[in-house]
C-alpha cells in the first residue's frame, strides 16, 4: 500500500502537467518593434453575415492621395477583445497593401494591450470614393463605423 506522500505525487504530477500545458498556450510573445501583422480581407473575399448596429457613425475628415502612391489610416484597436475593423471600399479606385496592429508600449509583455490598426492604401484610379471602416463584434455586429471620403490626384 502506498503512503499518503507518494499517493499525493503520483495524484499531484498530472495536474501540474495538464496545468503547465494550459498555461503554455495561454503566453504570447512580443517582437523587438511590439508589432504583429494582422491580414484583413476586403468585403470582396468575405463571406461572412454581419448585422449593423452602428449608432456610433464618425466621418473623419477628407484625404487626398496620389495615384499610384501609399496611404495610411490609423485607428485605434484591441483584437484581443474580439472586435476588429474590416474595411468596405471600391477595389477599382483603391487597393489594400497592408494591414497591420501595433500595440501600445508594453514593457512588461502582457496579453490583450490595445494599439492600433494602421491600414496601408494605394490610390489606383483618379476619382474620389469613400472607405467605410466596420468595427465588427465577435457576434458579427457593426457597433461602429468611421467613414473617409478619398480624392485620389
Amino acid at each position: 500500500m502506498m503512503d499518503r506522500g507518494r499517493a499525493f505525487v503520483v495524484c499531484l504530477m498530472p495536474a501540474l502537467l495538464t496545468f503547465t500545458i494550459v498555461m503554455a498556450g495561454c503566453t504570447s510573445s512580443v517582437n523587438n518593434n511590439n508589432t504583429s501583422t494582422v491580414l484583413t480581407e476586403t468585403s470582396e473575399n468575405v463571406s461572412m453575415t454581419t448585422t449593423t448596429n452602428a449608432t456610433n457613425v464618425t466621418h473623419a475628415e477628407p484625404m487626398t492621395a496620389a495615384q499610384g502612391q501609399n496611404f495610411t489610416i490609423t485607428l485605434r484597436s484591441n483584437p484581443s477583445t474580439g472586435y476588429h475593423w474590416e474595411p468596405q471600399f471600391d477595389s477599382t479606385t483603391l487597393s489594400l497593401t497592408d494591414s497591420a496592429f501595433v500595440s501600445d508600449p508594453n514593457p512588461h509583455n502582457l496579453v490583450g494591450v490595445p494599439g492600433s490598426q494602421v491600414f496601408t492604401f494605394q490610390g489606383l484610379t483618379k476619382g474620389t470614393t469613400t472607405i467605410t471602416f466596420n468595427n465588427v463584434s465577435p457576434a458579427q455586429i457593426i457597433t461602429e463605423q468611421t467613414v473617409y471620403a478619398v480624392t485620389v490626384t
